[in-house]
């Protein structure tokens, strides 16, 4: 697949103006060669050329990681003395015949320490965004990368149910989140989750991103639960909300709208929509309802080997839908000091219209 993705990537730079790509550790060297390094403070570039084989900048202690690549590397490899950084890197430009060329860069993920040192290295090269190069590379999923993905919906699935076998109520929302990543764990995720799972209860679940605490879920709280595994370095991530013991008839009204705006997104996306359509499927059901200003995030974003990733399904977006996208559609209403209802679910575009992957109830459901 990696050999596949590099003649992908080399097709593509022509097009959009670039003679090489220019990589640091992370997601998308990952993607490229199969080789997943940890961003630290010592560089690694990977240079990827417009035809040929690509090289890798990288510390001598990885010697053994970067001779396991999924493809064929030029390999440069610098020991503890910082000062080689810039000679060795000048090396594997000359290599590649870089000088003076353009090259473009993944704007969300290089840091100032690459840039830097590649510019450093050689003044004669240009840099840009390569964003949506790299958009296009990975925004229309094959069969193995959409198949990696229902896998890890279903391992998601499976691990909820097996935390909820158990009462929680009682329990703080770190040690809920600590059980869940065991469950996720022993029914087959990676141990590099897509993000660490979110358990928010009670006023913290009006927080769309709250990090677990110390905080103990009690009788009568919401309880909003983010979660999501990986298979084969591809996620998943799915939402659900809870009510510890009775449900309040206010939330379940409330519950009630973000379901039917959640389902109103996901009955529009076909092939040739719009993503901002799609988004407003949603939001029109919340405006419509009264709650517009507490629906505060875009409705969706693309899922793949990043947990964020095109297509994000905003307002804003203008791409259009087509076979092999995989998002999540995830409508909210939150109510500061209060809490919030979050309905999250993966879908993929097919040919025919469009795949929901998550089977798990969508309604509020009362828990222990």
């Amino acid at each position: 697949m990696s050999a596949q993705r590099l003649l992908k990537l080399q097709s593509l730079m022509a097009s959009f103006g670039f003679q090489a790509i220019a990589i640091n550790a992370g997601g998308w060297l990952k993607y490229i060669t199969g080789l997943e390094f940890h961003l630290s403070e010592r560089p690694i570039i990977l240079l990827v050329p417009q035809n040929g084989e690509p090289a890798l900048f990288f510390p001598k202690l990885e010697q053994q990681k970067a001779i396991s690549s999924n493809i064929p590397l030029k390999l440069f490899a610098y020991g503890e003395d910082s000062k080689e950084w810039a000679d060795n890197l000048r090396s594997a430009m000359d290599e590649l015949g870089l000088n003076g060329k353009a090259i473009g860069v993944p704007p969300e993920s290089m840091r100032f320490l690459e840039l830097e040192l590649l510019k450093n290295a050689s003044d004669s090269l240009h840099f840009s965004s390569a964003a949506e190069l790299f958009k296009k590379l990975i925004i229309q999923k094959d069969k193995i990368e959409i198949d990696c993905i229902k896998k890890a919906v279903s391992i998601a699935e499976k691990a909820l149910l097996a935390l909820l076998s158990s009462p929680i109520s009682g329990c703080t929302e770190r040690e809920i989140a600590n059980r869940l990543v065991i469950k996720l764990l022993e029914n087959g995720s990676e141990p590099n989750l897509p993000f660490n799972p979110i358990i928010a209860s009670g006023a913290n679940s009006a927080n769309p991103h709250a990090v677990p605490g110390d905080r103990v879920v009690l009788e009568g709280d919401l309880v909003v639960i983010d979660w999501g595994a990986t298979v084969g370095g591809y996620i998943s991530d799915i939402t659900r909300t809870f009510q510890v013991g009775h449900i309040n008839q206010n939330f379940e009204r409330i519950a009630e709208v973000v379901l039917q705006a959640n389902h109103a997104a996901r009955e529009i996306a076909k092939p040739g929509i719009s993503a901002s359509v799609v988004d407003g499927a949603a939001r029109s059901v919340i405006t419509a309802a009264g709650y517009a200003d507490y629906f505060t995030h875009r409705t969706g974003h693309g899922i793949g080997m990043f947990a964020h990733e095109e297509p994000y399904i905003s307002k804003t977006s203008q791409t259009e839908l087509a076979p092999g996208m995989v998002f999540t559609i995830e409508p909210g209403i939150y109510f500061p000091d209060r809490g919030g209802i979050r309905i999250e679910d993966d879908v993929l575009i097919s040919m025919g219209g469009v795949e929901t992957l998550t089977s798990l109830p969508r309604k509020i459901m009362a828990i222990n």
